[in-house]
């Protein structure tokens, strides 16, 4: 990549070519994101990788992002200031104080705008606060309600086109991404078509009414209601495959409502760094054009995959499962390369041997199907 930033001759159908090309969009979700530039993960005090609000304020809406907002060129000096310091602690300091790590990310050798060409992926955002907005409403639920919303559920209809959905009563654990979009549409319709105070946990309900300064309890039910459809049409928005300029207005209307209804709301979305991504959406909008164009939709195929091989079991929180079989998948791997990882300078020389020991794990004695008998072996009767 930094010979083809320099320029390199091709030839192309008999004709010398000079192809200049460079790092373009860089697409990943909140952790790989913050790692690829340079900057702590979000559960540190300043874990934004766009800006450098902290932790505790991240969905306040007097934020000035412009003014917090990380730039390369000071993002560089910042490094340099780590650099310059004598001692490991030393560096450590200056890199907490300015939420970066001690050292760039390996992409920085080349050519590129660190934070302008990192976004926030809008998939794992989005689908990250609609599973904690299903989890949440569900958990809400008295058992009053939670009989209403199966009755209502059973009858709903939905496009045929969309695979049948498990209740998600007892599965909201189990939803993959894909899942919880399509639920986001439907949930506004079954909520409105039975919630009421009765449907709501007594604790709960007195919970929203104090958050949201409401007395009327059918006032903390529409409250829900309103959670639901404002997700619903924020997600709408940022999955438009084109924008207007108005409908960039539009988008940014739509995310600031669902940030300051959702932390309101539940204290669960309080300075969510999901939640915190709705300020930076609609400057990446602009950048590339739709938000789909910076979304990373690949892992979903694989947690697709995965699910598949996962028995159907209900009420189970399938990540557990994904992420045994992953972990266990990428042991074998490690131990089939014989220790090596690109990862690691150090090679592990515990498996030097490892083929041998598995040819005489396979070949054992114990690897049959009929117990044993050994002649030789005298019992006493």
């Amino acid at each position: 990549m930094k010979q083809l930033e320099k320029g390199k001759i091709f030839k192309i159908n008999g004709q010398d070519s000079l192809i200049i090309a460079s790092i373009g969009q860089i697409t990943a979700d909140l952790l790989q994101g913050n790692d690829l530039t340079g900057v702590k993960r979000h559960i540190a005090v300043k874990g934004c990788r766009s800006c450098q609000a902290t932790r505790d304020i991240f969905t306040n809406p007097n934020l000035d992002i412009a003014a917090i907002s990380r730039y390369h060129h000071v993002t560089d000096t910042q490094f340099e200031e780590i650099n310059l310091a004598t001692t490991i602690v030393g560096q450590k300091s200056i890199a907490t104080n300015y939420g970066l790590c001690t050292k760039k990310s390996i992409l920085d050798h080349l050519k590129r705008e660190r934070h302008l060409q990192t976004p926030q992926d809008v998939y794992h955002l989005t689908t990250g606060k609609i599973q904690r907005l299903l989890s949440i409403t569900m958990n809400l639920l008295s058992q009053e309600g939670k009989k209403k919303f199966l009755e209502i559920w059973k009858h709903f209809e939905y496009p045929k086109q969309w695979h049948k959905l498990p209740n998600p009563v007892g599965h909201h654990d189990s939803f993959m991404m894909s899942d919880c979009l399509r639920l986001a549409m439907m949930m506004p319709f079954i909520l409105n078509r039975f919630l009421e105070p009765s449907c709501i946990k007594k604790l709960d309900l007195s919970t929203i009414q104090q958050r949201c300064n409401v007395n009327q309890g059918n006032a903390a039910t529409r409250i829900i209601i309103t959670c639901w459809k404002t997700i619903a049409e924020t997600t709408a928005f940022i999955f438009k495959e084109s924008f207007s300029k108005d409908d960039y207005m539009e988008l940014q209307r739509c995310l600031e409502t669902e940030m300051i209804i959702l932390s309101q709301a539940f204290e669960e979305f309080s300075n969510l760094p999901n939640l915190h991504a709705n300020f930076h959406l609609v400057k990446n909008a602009k950048t590339f054009a739709t938000l789909i164009n910076s979304s990373v939709g690949v892992k979903e195929i694989v947690h697709k995959i995965f699910k598949e091989m996962v028995p159907k079991m209900n009420r189970k929180n399938i990540e557990l499962d994904l992420m045994k079989r992953y972990t266990t998948l990428f042991a074998l791997r490690h131990l089939i390369d014989g220790g090596i990882d690109p990862r690691i300078s150090k090679f592990c020389e515990g498996f030097t041997n490892l083929s041998d020991d598995f040819a005489q794990i396979a070949g054992d004695w114990f690897i049959i199907e009929e117990q044993p008998y050994d002649s030789n072996i005298e019992t006493n009767g």
